[in-house]
């Protein structure tokens, strides 16, 4: 990075770009100087903010990116990609003084109705391109907890999840293809075909890469007719492992309900109290959606695999109040908001061997540490799970010692998973919180290459500098 150069690069962009807005006003620069990292909320409250971009600049088109991009390689000045600010792990911090991409004016949108696929710029909220979706007829199934916020670039960089997964998958599942602006400013169109044997799939490099190997500009999706027919449910169990029996039984016969959520036994208390249910049992919501023939089929079967394992249906209420309350995060933000505060969910992914081993001995291992520990599983696949791990911590100290126990918590958290067989983030990203866990997933080799294909692609490392620790 060459700060001595940004008069000049900025200069060359009016020049080439007239359009492209550009802003250095302090407060707008410090709108975009952080995410919902929880260290961040920590460091607005401990005085002056550490980082500030040098400049933010608002790209209208993949062209416009491209030329910014070029510009910063020519020039050598650092960029991050911004678009919803809604990401937790740090992802975005400007510790150089980078210049941010703020990528939301990149909105064209295009729908393929016979392939079944859209294609929407970088730029859209979840929200907004699912709304014009179903305008046309369609879903794409994608409800993160993010969904008013993130955008669609940073939930392809992030391989982020939504909360109907058992049934519509991951970001890297629902990508039929993507346009990447690579640091030279080159511009990369993957192909659109169903499969290839035309060497690696180009789209994995990008998904998860959080920004490192290259911009995405546009993201082509899958998409699928609206659902005739919608339909929750919850059940209880005795214990969090019968649930997850069950579910792991249905899941890898072939059952695929949209929703799949396993409150363990803590976690579940305000749902049982709220109910009148049995004290001490687990809370499970089940949701389902597709033709009324398959949903009444998924609703019969996942019963008998419940009830297998002593499972007993308390009806659609509780799951329909669960489906108007998905989205809430206040009580993590209420503690980040402590003096000394601070709270995060921590969200990992095991093998079904491991994942009751993971929860069990993460929530161990967090709540000497912790106020409150809250673990739910909320996405399940033919080999394993996800679980949530999120904690609560009150220092009764000042917002340094709030990022102090935060930290704390982080790594006491992702060792355990991964010394349990667990992983260390599941659909989160890595950021810079995760960074340097992720020798641990990936080890030294792994490493090498991520890092190897980072200095072919950007080897003046001008792009998401630190971030996945290349």
């Amino acid at each position: 990075m060459k700060k001595e150069n940004i008069k000049e690069f900025l200069k060359q962009l009016k020049a080439q770009c007239p359009d492209v807005e550009i802003v250095q006003e302090k407060e707008e620069r410090l709108i975009y100087a952080h995410g919902c990292y929880p260290v961040e909320y920590k460091w607005i409250l401990q005085g002056p903010y550490k980082y500030l971009p040098l400049a933010i600049v608002r790209p209208n088109s993949t062209q416009d990116v491209s030329i910014i991009m070029a510009l910063s390689d020519r020039y050598d000045i650092s960029v991050i990609p911004y678009g919803g600010g809604s990401g937790i792990v740090g992802g975005t911090i400007p510790d150089h003084e980078e210049i941010m991409i703020d990528m939301k004016k990149l909105r064209s949108f295009e729908i393929n109705p016979i392939d079944c696929t859209a294609t929407g710029g970088a730029g859209w909220t979840g929200a907004e391109f699912e709304n014009m979706l179903n305008e046309h007829g369609f879903t794409s199934g994608h409800y993160p907890q993010s969904f008013q916020s993130a955008v669609l670039g940073g939930m392809v960089s992030t391989r982020a999840i939504g909360t109907f997964s058992t049934k519509y998958g991951k970001m890297d599942d629902m990508v039929n293809s993507l346009e990447v602006v690579l640091p030279n400013g080159h511009i990369v169109q993957t192909h659109r075909t169903p499969k290839a044997s035309t060497g690696p799939e180009l789209d994995q490099l990008f998904l998860g890469a959080e920004g490192v190997y290259g911009l995405v500009t546009k993201v082509e999706m899958k998409i699928y007719p609206m659902a005739e027919k919608r339909y929750f449910e919850a059940y209880t169990f005795s214990k969090t492992e019968d649930a997850l029996e069950a579910i792991r039984q249905f899941v890898q016969n072939g059952v695929h309900p949209a929703v799949v959520r396993v409150y363990d036994e803590e976690e579940a208390i305000p749902k049982i109290e709220k109910y009148g249910y049995e004290p001490g049992q687990v809370f499970v919501v089940f949701g389902y959606e597709g033709l009324k023939e398959i949903v009444d089929l998924e609703v019969k079967l996942v019963k008998r695999y419940a009830e297998a394992s002593n499972g007993v249906c308390r009806g659609p209420k509780p799951g329909n109040d669960w489906f108007k309350t998905r989205f809430s995060t206040k009580k993590m933000l209420d503690y980040d908001a402590i003096k000394g505060g601070t709270a995060d969910a921590i969200e990992v992914a095991a093998p079904w061997d491991s994942i009751v081993n993971v929860w069990r001995e993460m929530r161990k291992a967090l709540e000497p540490l912790c106020e409150s520990v809250d673990c739910h599983f909320s996405h399940v696949y033919h080999t394993g799970a996800s679980v949530y791990v999120i904690f609560h911590a009150k220092t009764n100290g000042d917002d340094f010692d709030g990022e102090k126990r935060y930290r704390e918590c982080l790594d006491t958290a992702i060792r355990t998973s991964v010394a349990n067989g667990g992983n260390v983030s599941h659909h989160h990203g890595s950021g810079k919180a995760k960074a340097k866990y992720l020798v641990l997933e990936h080890g030294e080799g792994g490493i090498e290459v991520m890092q190897k294909i980072k200095d072919a692609l950007d080897p003046k490392g001008l792009v998401n500098k630190g971030v996945l620790g290349l």
